[in-house]
């Protein structure tokens, strides 16, 4: 990009992914997330609900007297993947039927609370409380029925589901810095390994241990790793100041690795030198567009992959994000 490194974070904080158009049949099927969030609230002991409610609109960023959607910073690719396993693909659909769907709903939606609920906890922007700590446990609870019963009758279903898991707890308790941005991708496919689990499920019951089911999760992987690298990108500024180990992070050299480290310790005249040497050379030598690029790089592989499965919608959809991105070089 071309600018000053005053421009620098106004520009990033502006990029987005494209938001693909729904079907009314797609946005009924998306409401069903958010149902399930409702029933978590009710799930609740009877003195806790309501601020069980309250809480999670809150977290949501839901107002008071607005039609409750709690996965509305959720890009479609995210819930969407089950919407196109069980509408479209060349598999025999009857091989899924509507528990099936109703099962992979229930456990994908406590899958994408939890990681928003635990990211959040860890890193303090949200208070452990006794209410979080209930909503997460209750929420854990229901993943793991849901997903238990969708593996039921599914090929080594109960070995994927505890394989997953391992994954994540893997992928978030792993504290070796990773060397490269390859690293750093890898370290989060596992890390959103959770939401791994109905695509895979629902894929396997389809097809069986096949090639379809791995072109999925590498597929779904490079959606994950895109949104991700585009979170880092939009929050340099806030994760220097936190000294998060970013993918913007990982690709500094060591040097300006220490400025970054040490930025939420200094004073502010400090604090002010060392984020300037560092947005400097992010600039200078096109760190933001290195990210951006591997950004479409996996998007544009996760469209051709579930492409070659005819799942043209959902490959519409990761080009779709991608779109807004191919001119974000220029400013």
């Amino acid at each position: 990009m071309n600018g000053t490194i005053r421009d620098l974070p106004i520009h990033c904080s502006t990029l987005d992914f494209g938001r693909p158009e729904l079907s009314e049949e797609e946005t009924s099927f998306y409401r069903r997330f958010g149902e399930e969030i409702v029933s978590l609230c009710r799930s609740a002991p009877k003195s806790v609900q309501t601020v069980s409610m309250l809480f999670l609109m809150e977290y949501s960023g839901v107002r008071l007297g607005e039609q409750p959607d709690f996965f509305a910073n959720y890009y479609p690719p995210a819930w969407s993947i089950l919407y196109r396993l069980s509408h479209e693909h060349d598999l025999p659909p009857e091989r899924l039927n509507e528990a099936d769907v109703t099962h992979a709903i229930t456990g994908h939606a406590m899958a994408m609370f939890l990681h928003s609920l635990d990211d959040h906890l860890v890193d303090g922007q949200v208070s452990l409380t006794p209410l979080t700590l209930l909503l997460r446990s209750q929420a854990w609870t229901i993943m793991n029925r849901a997903f238990g019963r969708l593996a039921e009758g599914v090929p080594r279903g109960e070995e994927t589901v505890r394989r997953f898991i391992d994954a994540y707890y893997s992928g978030v308790q792993d504290s070796e810095e990773p060397n490269s941005l390859d690293d750093y991708c890898d370290l989060f496919r596992k890390q959103m390994a959770t939401w791994m689990i109905a695509p895979i499920l629902l894929s396997t019951r389809l097809s069986g241990t096949s090639d379809f089911t791995r072109d999925i999760e590498l597929a779904y992987g490079s959606f994950g790793i895109a949104w991700r690298l585009l979170d880092d990108v939009r929050d340099i500024c806030e994760d220097m100041e936190k000294a998060a180990r970013s993918s913007v992070y990982v690709c500094l050299p060591e040097r300006l690795k220490t400025h970054w480290n040490q930025s939420a310790a200094r004073n502010r005249n400090g604090n002010r030198d060392s984020a300037n040497a560092v947005l400097t050379h992010i600039l200078e030598h096109g760190v933001v567009d290195t990210i951006i690029r591997r950004i479409c790089t996996e998007l544009d592989a996760a469209a051709s992959i579930v492409d070659a499965h005819k799942m043209t919608g959902l490959a519409r959809e990761f080009r779709c994000l991608a779109e807004p991105l191919g001119t974000s070089g220029n400013t």
